[in-house]
């Protein structure tokens, strides 16, 4: 799910309502990417992270700041960020538009996208394209699945030669 953020000193709706209503826009094993126009300040922290990990988030993606990372962690809720800060985002930012196509840097992103994260990177791949890409991940998986076993084999051979 889409979430646009943006600065606005004195923000009269709270960083952590609007949020909350991305979250609960959100289907059951929804990613929501975030994109702020600043790291100045959060744009996700620990209690958003525990409301999204009660209403069945599967993962977060923050183009800005992150606050309270150790009790983000203990949530065990994916929370993908490259930025870090101990300055709380309310009233400095505020949810601009939750669903609706976003732009964050090179990267165009729409609701129903497909998001893969892990720890050296994060894919975003357009809806239309998903089916096709999956298939051939699995392709791939299968190929690499099939090189251990060789590998295994070959080491089990050298062992008893």
């Amino acid at each position: 799910m889409p979430v646009k953020v943006q600065s606005k000193p004195n923000a009269p709706i709270g960083l952590r309502e609007g949020m909350m209503n991305a979250v609960d826009a959100s289907p059951k094993n929804s990613i929501l990417v975030i994109c702020s126009d600043t790291t100045r300040c959060s744009n996700w922290g620990g209690l958003t992270s525990r409301y999204a990990k009660l209403s069945g988030i599967a993962g977060v993606v923050v183009f800005g700041a992150v606050r309270d990372t150790a009790d983000v962690e203990k949530l065990r809720l994916p929370v993908f960020t490259s930025n870090v800060t101990a300055v709380s985002g309310q009233k400095r930012v505020e949810v601009a538009s939750i669903g609706e196509p976003i732009d964050c840097g090179s990267v165009k992103i729409a609701k129903g996208d497909l998001v893969v994260a892990d720890r050296d990177s994060i894919v975003f791949v357009p809806a239309a394209l998903s089916r096709e890409v999956l298939e051939r991940a699995s392709r791939l998986t299968a190929r690499e699945r099939q090189a251990i076993m060789d590998m295994k084999k070959r080491l089990r051979h050298r062992a008893t030669a």
